[in-house]
């Protein structure tokens, strides 16, 4: 058996998988509920009454520059040789959080894709966006995932948009520095675009609250420009990494923000080029709609561990 861990900047979620092909006794955690990550995976396994499981397929949201991983957005950090010591000896495989997900890109079943247009996925290469409690990207070309820290590139200020520009000038005034796509498309982003539209006072809301609140002018607003610079922003990495075979949105946030009744504008606003519309509009754009994508994508890595 082996572990498969999607460890992200809010929650941790563990399965196992035994075959590669199905996976079983699902559970999620607080990142931060337990001092270190030996402790965390022990935990779990030990709540499942799991023993003798010495493989694991970890997906973590920080880059992986070396031995030592720390999380971006939370305090946490682990060696990954004393995890391997501690606790997975017969193999262990740690991965970038997006890279995880995008692992179960591979032979995605057309069901668990909505289009975002007519053009349909081929076999160039692609990427995954998925805002979150930050901002994942990863690309895939053949049968390679490449994880990226694009989420980090800075906002341009000379962006035409005057309402965004707005937040943007606010935001550097306040930070001393540029926003990064981010700082805006994230949970804590959706918050600070309502805030900074509409005053401090009225932020009662949680970024749910607002991405469900579309029966409301000042959260409509909020979503329609998120949507506008979502969309943007992948326009922009679509020309930078030449993904003209695919161009996938995952996590729960996608899935509240960008519906059916926006897909019309998306679209438009990803085509929106002077000079590249065409390659453009030759790119498909798709949600993905499939549960537990980073747990479908550690079966796919754990098919590597398995004698």
């Amino acid at each position: 058996m082996i572990l498969i861990a999607d460890l992200g900047a809010t929650n941790a979620r563990f399965c196992i998988t035994e075959d590669g092909n199905s996976y079983s006794n699902q559970a999620i955690y607080p990142i931060n509920s337990y001092e270190g990550l030996e402790k965390l995976c022990s935990a779990y396994l030990a709540s499942q009454d799991l023993v003798g499981i010495q493989k694991a397929v970890i997906g973590v949201a920080a880059p992986i520059t070396g031995d030592i991983v720390n999380f971006i957005n939370t305090n946490l950090k682990f060696s990954i040789q004393n995890l391997r010591n501690e606790l997975f000896s017969d193999g262990l495989i740690v991965v970038n959080d997006l890279a995880l997900q995008a692992n179960a890109l591979f032979g995605i079943d057309e069901k668990n894709l909505s289009y975002i247009g007519e053009k349909k996925i081929n076999e160039l290469p692609k990427i995954l966006v998925s805002p979150g409690t930050g901002l994942g990207l990863a690309g895939i070309v053949r049968d390679t995932v490449i994880a990226t820290e694009a989420g980090h590139i800075n906002i341009s200020d000379t962006i035409v948009n005057q309402d965004l520009k707005s937040i943007i000038d606010r935001f550097s005034k306040e930070n001393s520095r540029a926003p990064t796509y981010e700082d805006f498309l994230s949970g804590k982003g959706i918050i600070y675009f309502y805030e900074s539209l509409f005053g401090s006072s009225n932020i009662e809301l949680s970024s749910e609250a607002i991405l469900l609140g579309r029966k409301d002018d000042n959260c409509l607003e909020v979503i329609n420009l998120l949507n506008y610079l979502l969309a943007s922003y992948l326009r922009y990495v679509t020309l930078v990494w030449g993904s003209t075979g695919g161009v996938f949105l995952s996590g729960s946030i996608v899935k509240s923000l960008v519906l059916q009744e926006d897909y019309s504008d998306f679209r438009s606003t990803f085509e929106d080029s002077d000079t590249m519309s065409i390659v453009l509009k030759s790119t498909p754009l798709a949600i993905v709609t499939l549960e537990d994508i980073g747990f479908v994508g550690g079966m796919e890595i754990a098919k590597k561990l398995i004698n």
